[in-house]
């Protein structure tokens, strides 16, 4: 063969070569894009493993990985770091991370303690001396103290009339036993371990507050707006399909597997009881209720304007927001409608 000829041959080749490789590389780029899901492990926040495993997101087209972080800081310190794209945690915690100066949208609640957070008190322990006993919290938040001063208003207290002192749970129910502290706010199982071994008694819970802490979905603003509509839409249509499979008592035996072998991986497995009590302390909204908090102005938005309030009121606001600018659930409210229309 002329050298002329071979020296074509091997341009054409080197052509369809590099057409190979580029083909191969732009079908990388246009691939799906994986989001990832920032989460505590707790049964409130379980629908995301129920989503994941049953393949709801699979479904709709959309890759989504759930990451879990064992503490509260580390699930912020992912949400700041832009570690995560979405994440789960108490409504009232996100709005203190905008007042740490983090810029985050709130996109909607999914749920709420109905129990699980716990004010513990000493048997012999009057009301009226609160003002002078130290409070211990797990968490030094919107979220947890907005419960507090709750009950602190029932025993004519402010809370700025009493010093709060974060610890871990597992602190809090030690120091309590020893008698260091008179009064925690806590979870179970530490909460309970305070009432037995440490003469405690319940004084107050969640649930006397009926949606005094709200739970939902977070979001850094810069990385949502790289997040197109459609996809954040597949996102929360997963969790509403996850939500709706997890009401059907016909799943629970499937359900308390998913719990006890991804949710609760590392603390599991837990009785059939525990896990039904664990559910109790928490209200999952289904459609109905999911529909009427994210539209409502008597729902999520009067939760976040009451925040404003109590932070405002004792001097806690550092960061002034109004509802509108740090509320952003259309999405979420958009893919209640399509699954709405879907049943």
């Amino acid at each position: 063969m002329p050298i002329s000829q071979v020296h074509h041959k091997f341009r054409q080749q080197s052509v369809w070569f590099l057409l190979l490789i580029s083909l191969f590389c732009t079908g990388i780029e246009l691939s799906a894009r994986t989001y990832r899901f920032g989460m505590i492990p707790w049964i409130a926040y379980s629908p995301l493993h129920v989503a994941e495993v049953k393949g709801f997101w699979k479904n709709l087209g959309i890759n989504v990985e759930v990451v879990p972080y064992y503490t509260n800081p580390e699930l912020y310190n992912a949400i700041a770091s832009g570690q995560v794209d979405i994440s789960m945690d108490m409504i009232g915690s996100m709005v203190g991370m905008h007042q740490s100066g983090v810029p985050v949208k709130i996109l909607g609640e999914s749920d709420w303690s109905h129990g699980g957070d716990k004010i513990i008190i000493k048997q012999n322990l009057d009301s009226a001396r609160l003002k002078a006993k130290p409070i211990g919290v797990y968490l030094n938040k919107p979220s947890v103290t907005f419960f507090l001063q709750k009950f602190l208003n029932d025993n004519k207290v402010k809370i700025s009339e009493v010093k709060v002192i974060e610890l871990t749970m597992q602190e809090l129910a030690d120091r309590f036993i020893d008698e260091t502290l008179s009064v925690i706010l806590n979870c179970d199982p530490d909460a309970l371990r305070a009432e037995r071994k440490g003469e405690g008694r319940l004084a107050a819970t969640s649930a006397d507050y009926s949606g005094c802490i709200p739970e939902g979905f977070v979001a850094r603003s810069d990385i949502l707006e790289k997040i197109p509509a459609d996809d954040q839409v597949k996102i929360f249509r997963g969790w509403v399909k996850a939500v709706k499979w997890i009401h059907n008592p016909s799943n629970w035996d499937e359900y308390r597997s998913i719990l006890n072998t991804v949710t609760f991986k590392n603390d599991g497995p837990f009785t059939d009881n525990d896990l039904r009590e664990m559910l109790r302390s928490v209200r999952i909204h289904p459609y109905s209720t999911q529909f009427r908090r994210n539209s409502n102005p008597e729902g999520l938005k009067k939760y976040l304007q009451d925040l404003h309030d109590f932070l405002a009121e004792n001097k806690q606001l550092v960061h002034d927001y109004q509802v509108t600018e740090i509320l952003h659930n259309e999405n979420l409210l958009e893919a209640l409608k399509i699954e709405s229309d879907r049943e």
